[in-house]
């Protein structure tokens, strides 16, 4: 089966998206059917750069009908992936970008061969390192709850060149401070897709939060 994904967008025109829009969302749920109206909501709020969790049920079928109906308006990527079948499977589906909790040097290897952005998870320098030598195009610090804005401020001092991507621990009150310590974006999930929401199908609350966060961003970055 052919990917959905048109390669006409490059990894760097994705990077630079991703930059640019600044948050990524999480979602992960294990109700798959409540997604397509969560998506609505946060596009509603301004946020566009949406990650599936492949924890989530059915999570490749997900990704690829959020493909076929956004097609290049949403930056689509594929969560917790840790191996390299999986990174394949969730390439062919039509994400944009990787992202992993670990150091996973198959699923790294797989994102350079097929061209797509990798984003391996973790914590410390040497970690860091280890995972932008392996070809790593950003590195999410997880957990950032664990440290904070201090601590990514004292990472881009040795590491100027590395696309951050803070994870954990980010939410209304500290998500300015992840930026004025360098973040190259930041990833949210229960911060604006609490649980209990999605049960209730409180899309509204959803997009009403995306908008206030993502307000708190513009001004903190200075858009």
């Amino acid at each position: 089966m052919k990917p959905l994904l048109s390669r006409g967008r490059a990894k760097q025109q994705v990077l630079d998206e991703l930059h640019l829009s600044g948050v990524v969302a999480v979602i992960r749920t294990s109700e798959p059917a409540a997604i397509p109206a969560a998506v609505e909501a946060l596009l509603s709020g301004g946020l566009r750069a949406i990650e599936i969790t492949l924890t989530t049920p059915r999570a490749l079928g997900v990704i690829r009908q959020l493909r076929e109906r956004y097609c290049g308006d949403i930056l689509l990527g594929a969560g917790t992936v840790m191996e390299s079948v999986e990174a394949a499977a969730a390439i062919d589906a039509g994400a944009e970008y990787l992202v992993s909790p670990s150091i996973e040097t198959d699923v790294i290897e797989e994102c350079r061969k097929q061209n797509v952005v990798s984003i391996p998870g973790a914590y410390t320098p040497t970690e860091i390192r280890t995972a932008l030598k392996a070809g790593a195009d950003v590195v999410k610090v997880f957990p950032a709850s664990i440290g904070g804005p201090g601590y990514l401020r004292d990472l881009a001092g040795p590491l100027p060149s590395a696309r951050l991507l803070p994870s954990g621990g980010v939410s209304f009150e500290t998500v300015g401070a992840f930026f004025a310590a360098g973040a190259f974006a930041v990833a949210v999930g229960s911060t604006l897709l609490d649980k209990q929401l999605l049960r209730d199908g409180r899309f509204d609350v959803i997009a009403d939060n995306t908008k206030r966060f993502m307000a708190l961003v513009a001004e903190r970055r200075g858009s």
